[in-house]
């Protein structure tokens, strides 16, 4: 994913927009499965992980035998409903099963969210009947031609798109960018077996990226993969592990044994049952999850879907005109002054929690609720997160407001909703035309250039930033708003 205002992101989490961009189907998989339908359960949740595996040859293995040595969500009763998604839109099946998985896990109840509202809240596709593009009403991705239902997304739109408008009274509340397994990518933290291991036993079903036509074949009757390179084009979920399934159990024998057990969203004819097993060798390029709380009444937020960063003057110095990030470290940011924020908002009612995103695992952050327009502080916290990602940052009361302001302080790089323009989305056979809206408005949202506010729409900015005579910024006119979202109970 490019920005606008920066084009090469932040090495880390933002890069990974590009590593997530991916369709999830092969032409073999185009399931004629009508979108508008819900919930689109083609199965009950799993009750037993060894039920999965009919067709298995019992005298060669079966599988969840030590409970020392295996582990699954469905056993532990947070198991989710299985899918068959259409052509595409794997990213948001995969992100509705780890919702549903960590929901049920904290609360004991299995939630109603529905793949194609949110595929519907980030892509707005021609009218099918006289292919007329809708106008650009709302802050999202318009098609200029094929169905939404096509196209692969990534994390980022989906938390973008439950951040401040519930569905089913559902919120995000979190969004973790964990990392990579098995292999290396710029800026995102490599994981180790355990680490995987940890992330699904705390949060319950975690989403991976993965080839899944490469490597796939049926062997003894279980359905598995170990494919030797970290090219994606696909979103599934890892539902757990057995560290005892045996390595000579895939096409390419592992070295050791030991598979993740994971959930597809092609159906209950796909794999075994719809779940499939990956070797403990295979690269994993991106290992993330989704998180969503009922426990707001409504949000409010002027840059949804995060599309732009924008770094601190003293980071700037250290990446030079040319932006490159890999001259820097995570902790190179970490010490960086901070990007300062503020966006002033008009609604009666009680602020609970502040949602704003993070570019950098532990990258400190501080955020206040001030009165009116940049007036007394009413509220305010500071912290980190252990992962980067969306985060919900719960005030210790309620803050009571009509007119009011939220700053947001994080070190080294703010991230924004950029600026409307035209784009290419991806569908499974090609390349399409569309346009992303963002509606900056003057009077606010600002920066913080020294001690004054400047609005974000002024266009004397990006000199005032000194941006000026960098390439990647030539025609960038505003970040946007700063993506911000303010929670009322």
């Amino acid at each position: 994913m490019k920005t606008t205002l920066i084009r090469k992101t932040l090495s880390c989490a933002l890069a990974l927009a590009t590593v997530m961009a991916l369709t999830g189907c092969s032409k073999k998989n185009n399931f004629a499965v009508n979108p508008s339908g819900t919930p689109e359960t083609t199965k009950a949740p799993a009750e037993k992980a060894e039920d999965l595996f009919a067709t298995g040859d019992k005298d060669y293995y079966v599988p969840f035998q030590n409970p020392e040595h295996s582990y699954s969500t469905i056993n532990e009763g947070f198991g989710t409903p299985l899918r068959q998604q259409g052509k595409g839109g794997c990213y948001a099946y995969s992100a509705v099963s780890s919702m549903q998985s960590g929901y049920k896990k904290t609360h004991g109840e299995l939630i109603d969210i529905n793949p194609v509202d949110i595929i519907d809240r980030i892509y707005q596709s021609p009218d099918p009947k006289t292919g007329e593009v809708p106008e650009f009403t709302e802050e999202k991705f318009y098609l200029l031609a094929g169905s939404s239902y096509d196209l692969g997304g990534d994390i980022y739109r989906v938390t973008g798109a439950l951040s401040a408008d519930p569905l089913n009274g559902y919120l995000i509340s979190e969004s973790n960018v964990f990392g990579c397994f098995n292999t290396t990518k710029e800026g995102l933290p490599t994981l180790t077996e355990e680490e995987v291991k940890d992330l699904i036993r705390k949060y319950g079903a975690i989403c991976m990226a993965v080839n899944y036509r490469m490597g796939c074949k049926t062997v003894h009757g279980y359905y598995t993969q170990n494919y030797q390179k970290d090219d994606t084009d696909h979103v599934a979920t890892i539902v757990g592990w057995d560290d005892d399934f045996p390595a000579d159990c895939f096409a390419t024998p592992a070295t050791r044994n030991g598979a993740w057990l994971v959930q597809n969203s092609f159906g209950e004819y796909w794999g075994n049952k719809g779940y499939y097993w990956v070797s403990y060798d295979m690269a994993i390029p991106s290992l993330f999850n989704s998180s969503v709380t009922k426990e707001y009444s409504s949000a409010i937020s002027y840059g949804r879907f995060s599309q732009s960063s924008l770094p601190s003057s003293d980071l700037l110095a250290k990446l030079g005109k040319d932006m490159d990030y890999s001259k820097i470290s995570d902790k190179d940011i970490q010490s960086c002054n901070d990007v300062v924020t503020a966006s002033v908002y008009e609604k009666k009612g009680k602020v609970g929690a502040i949602g704003i995103w993070t570019g950098i695992p532990n990258q400190p952050y501080t955020i206040e609720i001030r009165d009116g327009e940049f007036g007394d502080v009413l509220a305010t916290k500071s912290g980190s997160f252990e992962h980067s990602g969306y985060h919900t940052i719960a005030l210790d009361e309620p803050v009571s407001v009509k007119k009011f302001t939220v700053v947001v302080k994080t070190a080294g790089i703010g991230i924004f909703e950029g600026e409307s323009r035209e784009l290419n989305v991806y569908s499974v056979l090609q390349k399409l035309k569309a346009h992303y809206e963002a509606k900056t408005e003057p009077g606010r949202s600002f920066i913080q250039v020294g001690e004054e506010w400047v609005d974000i729409t002024d266009p004397s900015l990006k000199t005032r930033l000194g941006m000026d005579g960098i390439p990647d910024l030539a025609e960038a006119k505003t970040p946007g708003d700063p993506c911000i979202t303010v929670l009322f109970t």
